[in-house]
């Protein structure tokens, strides 16, 4: 009978099928590959175990010598983080006094305030002299923007309120910072001859604003109160009246700011306030240093 679709005829013969010779070679060395490194490793691990690698360190033996150096290090190494930071507390607390005091003074110096005609001048609205308004002097000092106010009111606070004594003539000027660009000037009819010098004197109390006013407020800060220096700060503007600007000692002996400075010199007011306690200037970080090379 014919065969049916898709059937074979039963196999007469037999034959053995082997697998792939390449295979079963690269599988033994991938075992051997991955097992090597492993036992590689068990053999590390169980060498530094059998050599105490993984043991706790003894502990660190000092001799008692060397304990007290150490100590003794500390102490001094403590010692000098206590200096540092008193030193680091002291430069800072004069910076920021420094800083107020720089920004105080150039406050006032900015200043535009001009005053308001209260009393006339009893001896007129010009200096006696070649230099009437005193411009030419002011100019040559660098005060520009500076006027002098013929005034003799309240605000005039060297002549307002003197005066009245018989056979007495007065003459009076005053510089306030309230108005940093302004000499107040009065005198009475008769006291010409005075009025130069007072003038001087008063434009040399600008001249302190401009260079010594950051001085003065360290001085502030330091708890000098000015009333206790106010002779030597008027004394200052005399005697640069005289050292530098060639007016005579016997223009202001008989003054209430008598030039009492012998061999006076420039930045003696700041010298003398700092004579008192007053720091001075901006602080110098160096100055400062417990050691050569450390900084606050």
């Amino acid at each position: 009978m014919p065969a049916l679709p898709f059937e074979f005829p039963e196999p007469t013969g037999s034959f053995d099928v082997e697998p792939p010779r390449r295979k079963r070679r690269l599988g033994v060395i991938l075992s051997l590959s991955l097992g090597l490194p492993i036992l590689l490793a068990g053999g590390a691990a169980g060498y530094l175990w059998y050599t105490g690698a993984f043991s706790e360190p003894e502990p660190l033996r000092l001799s008692f010598a060397e304990v007290d150096l150490i100590d003794a290090e500390l102490a001094e190494r403590a010692d000098l983080a206590d200096q540092l930071a008193t030193a680091r507390a002291d430069y800072r607390s004069q910076l920021s006094d420094w800083d107020q005091a720089l920004q105080w003074a150039e406050t006032d110096r900015a200043g535009t305030a001009q005053p308001a005609a209260a009393v006339s001048n009893p001896g007129g609205g010009a200096m006696p002299g070649g230099d009437p308004t005193g411009r030419a002097f002011l100019d040559s000092i660098g005060a520009t923007d500076v006027t002098v106010f013929f005034e003799a009111g309240p605000e005039n606070c060297g002549y307002s309120g003197t005066g009245g004594e018989e056979n007495y003539l007065y003459a009076g000027g005053c510089f306030s910072t309230a108005y940093p660009n302004t000499l107040f000037m009065a005198w009475d009819d008769g006291a010409d001859d005075m009025v130069w010098s007072i003038f001087v004197h008063e434009a040399m109390h600008w001249f302190q604003s401009e260079h010594y006013a950051e001085a003065s407020y360290l001085a502030s800060f330091a708890g000098i109160d000015f009333a206790s220096y106010t002779p030597q700060w008027e004394a200052d503007a005399s005697c640069r009246a005289v050292y530098v600007h060639g007016m005579t000692l016997d223009d202001y002996v008989d003054s209430s700011s008598p030039c009492t400075v012998d061999g006076w010199y420039e930045g003696w007011i700041a010298d003398y306030l700092a004579s008192l306690g007053a720091h001075r200037g901006a602080p110098v970080a160096a100055e400062f240093e417990p050691l050569e090379t450390s900084r606050p």
